[in-house]
């Protein structure tokens, strides 16, 4: 989490109170931003993010710690392919 974390605030510029805390709810999450932090998360874990995770709320990219735990998730399925 710390990672993502960092990765917001030092590639983005937004600086998260809480890892639970709703991006998008917040105001600190866009359009624009998301395919900025997508495009982050790609190049600096190694993952690629598919459009099906892209579903219409985007309940996988809201707050730090589901971000974390997609990553990782993305890892895993790197690992067993």
């Amino acid at each position: 989490m710390q990672a993502v974390t960092r990765l917001l605030f030092d590639r983005l510029n937004i600086e998260i109170p809480e890892p639970d805390t709703d991006l998008v709810d917040a105001g600190l999450l866009d359009s624009l931003l998301l395919v900025n932090l997508i495009a982050q998360l790609e190049r600096e874990f190694g993952i690629s993010v598919s459009i099906d995770d892209l579903d219409l709320n985007l309940e996988k990219f809201r707050s730090v710690s589901r971000i974390a735990a997609y990553i990782e998730s993305r890892r895993n399925l790197t690992d067993v392919a």
